[in-house]
Protein backbone atom coordinates (compact mmCIF):
# COMPACT_ATOMS: atom_id res chain seq x y z
CA UNK A 1 0.00 0.00 0.00
CA UNK A 2 1.66 3.40 -1.32
CA UNK A 3 1.67 6.94 -0.15
CA UNK A 4 -2.56 8.26 0.70
CA UNK A 5 -2.78 10.36 -2.14
CA UNK A 6 -5.18 13.71 -0.67
CA UNK A 7 -6.72 14.68 -3.91
CA UNK A 8 -8.17 11.43 -4.15
CA UNK A 9 -9.34 10.87 -0.51
CA UNK A 10 -10.92 14.42 -1.78
CA UNK A 11 -12.82 13.03 -4.65
CA UNK A 12 -13.67 9.71 -2.40
CA UNK A 13 -15.54 12.20 -0.08
CA UNK A 14 -17.14 14.13 -3.06
CA UNK A 15 -18.36 10.67 -4.56
CA UNK A 16 -19.79 9.63 -1.38
CA UNK A 17 -21.58 12.73 -1.10
CA UNK A 18 -19.21 14.60 1.86
CA UNK A 19 -18.17 17.70 0.48
CA UNK A 20 -17.52 19.36 3.48
CA UNK A 21 -15.24 16.65 3.91
CA UNK A 22 -13.51 16.82 -0.04
CA UNK A 23 -13.73 20.91 0.56
CA UNK A 24 -11.30 20.79 3.75
CA UNK A 25 -9.09 18.31 2.20
CA UNK A 26 -8.49 20.13 -0.88
CA UNK A 27 -8.08 23.62 0.89
CA UNK A 28 -5.53 22.76 2.20
CA UNK A 29 -3.89 21.58 -1.89
CA UNK A 30 -5.49 24.84 -3.02
CA UNK A 31 -3.77 27.09 -0.81
CA UNK A 32 -0.26 25.48 -1.58
CA UNK A 33 -0.94 25.45 -5.10
CA UNK A 34 -2.90 22.75 -6.82
CA UNK A 35 -4.73 23.62 -9.66
CA UNK A 36 -7.54 20.58 -9.51
CA UNK A 37 -8.24 21.30 -5.99
CA UNK A 38 -8.20 24.78 -6.68
CA UNK A 39 -10.86 23.88 -9.82
CA UNK A 40 -13.01 21.79 -7.40
CA UNK A 41 -13.01 24.83 -4.51
CA UNK A 42 -14.46 26.97 -7.27
CA UNK A 43 -16.93 24.11 -8.39
CA UNK A 44 -18.08 23.43 -4.28
CA UNK A 45 -18.60 27.39 -4.12
CA UNK A 46 -19.92 28.23 -7.55
CA UNK A 47 -22.69 25.12 -6.53
CA UNK A 48 -22.93 25.72 -2.68
CA UNK A 49 -21.69 21.58 -2.14
CA UNK A 50 -20.05 21.30 1.54
CA UNK A 51 -19.62 25.18 1.69
CA UNK A 52 -21.85 28.00 1.18
CA UNK A 53 -22.47 28.70 -2.29
CA UNK A 54 -20.12 32.17 -2.69
CA UNK A 55 -19.54 33.19 -6.65
CA UNK A 56 -16.59 35.82 -5.26
CA UNK A 57 -14.72 32.37 -3.54
CA UNK A 58 -15.60 30.38 -6.83
CA UNK A 59 -14.13 33.04 -9.19
CA UNK A 60 -11.10 33.35 -6.71
CA UNK A 61 -10.57 29.39 -6.68
CA UNK A 62 -11.30 29.50 -10.66
CA UNK A 63 -9.22 31.99 -11.22
CA UNK A 64 -5.80 30.56 -9.32
CA UNK A 65 -6.68 27.05 -11.05
CA UNK A 66 -6.78 28.51 -14.52
CA UNK A 67 -4.13 31.45 -14.16
CA UNK A 68 -2.08 27.55 -14.26
CA UNK A 69 -3.57 26.53 -17.70
CA UNK A 70 -6.37 24.16 -16.11
CA UNK A 71 -9.04 24.49 -19.29
CA UNK A 72 -12.33 23.69 -16.89
CA UNK A 73 -11.48 26.02 -14.54
CA UNK A 74 -10.78 28.80 -17.47
CA UNK A 75 -14.09 27.73 -19.34
CA UNK A 76 -16.13 28.05 -15.71
CA UNK A 77 -14.30 31.23 -14.93
CA UNK A 78 -15.83 32.50 -18.04
CA UNK A 79 -19.48 31.02 -17.66
CA UNK A 80 -19.12 33.03 -14.36
CA UNK A 81 -18.09 36.05 -15.53
CA UNK A 82 -20.50 36.24 -18.49
CA UNK A 83 -23.28 35.31 -16.25
CA UNK A 84 -25.57 37.72 -14.18
CA UNK A 85 -25.47 35.35 -11.43
CA UNK A 86 -23.99 36.41 -8.13
CA UNK A 87 -21.50 38.86 -9.60
CA UNK A 88 -21.48 41.63 -12.11
CA UNK A 89 -20.82 40.24 -15.55
CA UNK A 90 -17.31 41.07 -16.71
CA UNK A 91 -18.35 39.58 -20.11
CA UNK A 92 -14.25 40.90 -21.61
CA UNK A 93 -12.40 38.96 -18.82
CA UNK A 94 -15.13 35.79 -19.72
CA UNK A 95 -14.13 36.25 -23.08
CA UNK A 96 -10.28 35.92 -22.79
CA UNK A 97 -10.98 32.87 -20.26
CA UNK A 98 -13.34 31.13 -22.72
CA UNK A 99 -10.09 31.66 -25.79
CA UNK A 100 -7.69 30.12 -23.35
CA UNK A 101 -9.78 27.14 -22.89
CA UNK A 102 -11.03 26.97 -26.11
CA UNK A 103 -6.87 27.36 -27.31
CA UNK A 104 -6.57 24.29 -25.80
CA UNK A 105 -9.46 22.18 -27.22
CA UNK A 106 -12.33 23.09 -25.01
CA UNK A 107 -15.14 22.37 -26.62
CA UNK A 108 -17.60 24.15 -24.45
CA UNK A 109 -15.77 27.48 -24.32
CA UNK A 110 -15.61 27.38 -28.59
CA UNK A 111 -18.95 27.44 -28.25
CA UNK A 112 -19.56 29.92 -26.04
CA UNK A 113 -17.43 31.61 -27.98
CA UNK A 114 -19.30 31.03 -30.77
CA UNK A 115 -22.48 32.73 -29.23
CA UNK A 116 -20.42 35.55 -28.09
CA UNK A 117 -19.57 36.66 -31.78
CA UNK A 118 -22.98 35.64 -33.23
CA UNK A 119 -24.66 37.62 -30.44
CA UNK A 120 -22.69 40.21 -29.64
CA UNK A 121 -22.21 39.93 -26.36
CA UNK A 122 -18.76 41.43 -25.20
CA UNK A 123 -17.98 41.73 -29.04
CA UNK A 124 -19.28 43.05 -32.13
CA UNK A 125 -21.76 40.94 -33.92
CA UNK A 126 -19.23 38.60 -36.29
CA UNK A 127 -20.77 36.06 -37.68
CA UNK A 128 -17.72 34.46 -39.63
CA UNK A 129 -15.86 34.24 -35.90
CA UNK A 130 -18.95 32.81 -34.86
CA UNK A 131 -18.71 30.24 -37.89
CA UNK A 132 -15.19 29.74 -37.20
CA UNK A 133 -15.93 28.88 -33.40
CA UNK A 134 -19.09 26.62 -33.87
CA UNK A 135 -16.99 25.12 -36.48
CA UNK A 136 -13.84 23.93 -34.11
CA UNK A 137 -16.59 22.88 -31.51
CA UNK A 138 -17.94 20.88 -34.18
CA UNK A 139 -15.30 19.08 -34.93
CA UNK A 140 -14.90 18.18 -31.50
CA UNK A 141 -18.33 16.32 -31.32
CA UNK A 142 -20.16 19.24 -29.80
CA UNK A 143 -23.94 18.44 -30.99
CA UNK A 144 -24.76 21.98 -30.07
CA UNK A 145 -22.24 23.45 -32.17
CA UNK A 146 -23.38 21.67 -34.96
CA UNK A 147 -26.36 22.15 -34.85
CA UNK A 148 -26.13 26.28 -34.22
CA UNK A 149 -23.38 26.54 -36.93
CA UNK A 150 -26.25 25.23 -39.30
CA UNK A 151 -28.75 27.95 -38.16
CA UNK A 152 -25.47 30.36 -38.38
CA UNK A 153 -24.94 29.23 -42.29
CA UNK A 154 -28.46 30.52 -42.63
CA UNK A 155 -28.27 34.18 -41.52
CA UNK A 156 -24.70 34.36 -43.48
CA UNK A 157 -24.51 36.71 -46.83
CA UNK A 158 -22.24 34.63 -49.20
CA UNK A 159 -19.52 36.63 -49.00
CA UNK A 160 -19.46 35.57 -45.40
CA UNK A 161 -19.75 32.33 -45.84
CA UNK A 162 -16.92 32.28 -48.18
CA UNK A 163 -14.53 34.17 -46.05
CA UNK A 164 -15.45 31.93 -42.94
CA UNK A 165 -14.91 29.03 -44.96
CA UNK A 166 -10.60 30.38 -45.74
CA UNK A 167 -8.03 28.87 -44.03
CA UNK A 168 -7.21 31.14 -41.34
CA UNK A 169 -5.30 31.72 -38.24
CA UNK A 170 -5.64 29.28 -35.35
Amino acid sequence: MGNPDPFREGLAAARRGDFAAAARIWEVLAVNGDARAQYNLGYLHANGQGVPKDYARAIEWYTRAASQGFPAAQFNLGVLLSSNDGVPPDYAAALSWYRRAADQGDADAQFNLGVAFASGQGVRVDFVEAFRWYSRAAARGHQKAAATLESLIAEMTPEQLADARKPGPG
